[in-house]
């Protein structure tokens, strides 16, 4: 087991509340079928706005600093989650937040996101594509310069090599929570598998620990947008970030790491809401009082109720990695307008929301 202290040699901004806790589900475990399962709770890792998201923007919101930038650019769909979370995090650091955004299927949760961002002060664009959001983030990013400023680009989910060795201390805040018996060590580790940074991340800090959990990553974008070379791309120079920054890293971090890719929960597409996940959001909410989402944590949490179904988890105990904010957003939402949104923006508050949108 690797002697690190979480994040001291990587730097970071300190935006979160960590370590975040793990929550005990003894109903839902016997009602999935594990033999127990935890929740730990990332959606609870800073205030106003939790999530996955925090881990990765403590090391990217450094980088920006220690560039010397005044604006941060980033990119996302319509109501992304990521997109809000940087908003909210580079206006606290002094930084100017620029989201550039992409068209996704109506829900409740993308009319809070993008009023949330436009009352904390997000500069924000509309693109009807991958290709042309990058495009107009790169004219941006010029006009910017030309005026003097410059620019911190992330990507889409805010995924890169150091964020993710950043999110890394996450696998080892959760080896040191099985130490000190606040849970079972977990057999499988559940978690959305997105832009892929928190699923590698937790991944090579379980492997730094020594823990052998497998991290079943559910994917909930198509595969397309994460294919496996990209993945295997990006475990390694985590790894070697991680190896670089830690000298007690394990040899081959790597090859060390235990992850497996499940399939078969994405259902129509990318934040499209699935039968399975709104059922899976409903155990979660009605065995342990945990609120989900349909468009990742709905469907990672039905990926572990099938593979109890399917008897896998009898003699497993489970971790399931809430990446959810869980924060009420309607003071950050306070006094926007979604007049004042992109015009492309603004059909979102005026068509329908999609019939499994259960969300009020």
């Amino acid at each position: 087991m690797a002697e690190t202290t979480p994040g001291a040699p990587l730097a970071r901004a300190p935006l979160g509340e960590f370590p975040t806790p793990v929550t005990l589900a003894p109903e839902a475990a016997a009602t999935v079928g594990a033999r127990s399962l935890a929740f730990k709770r990332d959606d609870r890792s800073a205030r106003p706005y939790g999530g996955n998201k925090v881990r990765k923007l403590e090391v990217l919101l450094a980088e920006a600093r220690a560039a010397g930038a005044t604006r941060v650019l980033t990119f996302g769909a319509a109501g992304s989650n990521h997109a809000l979370a940087t908003a909210v995090y580079a206006t606290r650091l002094g930084l100017q937040p620029v989201s550039v955004l992409t068209p996704q299927v109506n829900a409740a949760y993308v009319r809070k996101n993008l009023l949330a961002q436009r009352a904390v002060g997000a500069e924000i664009h509309s693109a009807p594509d991958h290709e042309a959001a990058i495009a107009l983030g790169d004219d941006l990013v010029r006009a910017a310069a030309e005026r003097g400023e410059r620019t911190y680009v992330i990507p889409f989910g805010g995924t890169t090599p150091s964020s993710t060795a950043g999110v890394a201390t996450a696998g080892l805040e959760l080896a040191a929570q099985v130490a000190a018996g606040m849970l079972p060590e977990p057999d499988a580790v559940y978690v959305a598998l997105g832009s892929m940074g928190t699923a590698v991340g937790v991944a090579l800090g379980l492997a730094m620990a020594g823990l052998p959990a497998e991290v079943r990553a559910v994917r909930v974008v198509p595969a397309a947008a994460t294919p496996d070379d990209r993945l295997g791309t990006l475990l390694c120079e985590s790894a070697a970030i991680l190896a670089a920054a830690y000298p007690d890293t394990p040899p081959g971090l790597a090859d060390r790491v235990r992850l497996r890719v499940v399939e078969g929960l994405l259902g129509e597409g990318y934040a499209h809401f699935s039968a399975e996940g709104m059922a899976a959001i409903a155990l979660a909410r009605e065995t342990a009082g945990i609120a989900l989402e349909g468009t990742y944590t709905g469907k990672t949490f039905a990926a572990l109720i099938a593979d109890g179904a399917a008897g896998e988890l009898a003699e497993q105990d489970v971790v399931f990695w809430d990446t959810y904010n869980s924060h009420d957003t309607a003071a950050l939402r306070d006094g926007a307008d979604y007049r004042e949104l992109p015009v492309e923006l603004q059909a979102y508050f005026t068509g329908e929301v999609q019939p499994l949108d259960i969300v009020p």
